[in-house]
């Protein structure tokens, strides 16, 4: 049986001041923020919020812990912190793993053999495939 544990550190990006926003209500407050997001979307900080530099700076006790766990975890979060998990597990570099496609409705499994070998992953669908862009 499974024991749930929430960590904090997984919470999703904090926008900020523009916290609870689409993107398309930011681009009517102020249109230089999505801007200026898309020129730098790893150091990009929202006022008064966070950038993917800070996640990555979050996650970073939580993945520790996590790669200490000997059983099967089941990891439910947000995309942009999907996103650098999922980079941290499968060895790819914070540039290429803030651009990675993290998909809804499936289970993504990612096993190791143990040996240092690499990551094996295989996915699981579970409803629809369609992925709209997220703005993260």
């Amino acid at each position: 049986q499974m024991r749930g544990q929430q960590f904090r550190n997984m919470d999703e990006v904090y926008a900020g001041e523009y916290d609870g926003l689409t993107e398309e209500d930011i681009k009517q407050k102020a249109p230089n923020v999505i801007e200026d997001r898309k020129r730098d979307k790893l150091g990009f900080r929202y006022p008064r919020g966070e950038s993917y530099y800070d996640v990555i700076a979050r996650l970073e006790s939580v993945m520790s812990h996590l790669e200490r766990i000997q059983q099967p975890i089941l990891i439910i979060s947000h995309q942009a912190v999907l996103r650098m998990m999922y980079g941290w597990l499968m060895h790819i570099n914070r540039e290429a793993a803030i651009e990675t496609q993290v998909p809804q409705h499936m289970i993504v499994k990612i096993t190791f053999d143990g040996l240092g070998g690499p990551p094996v992953e295989r996915r699981y669908p579970l409803g629809p495939m369609e992925m709209a862009d997220d703005g993260q």
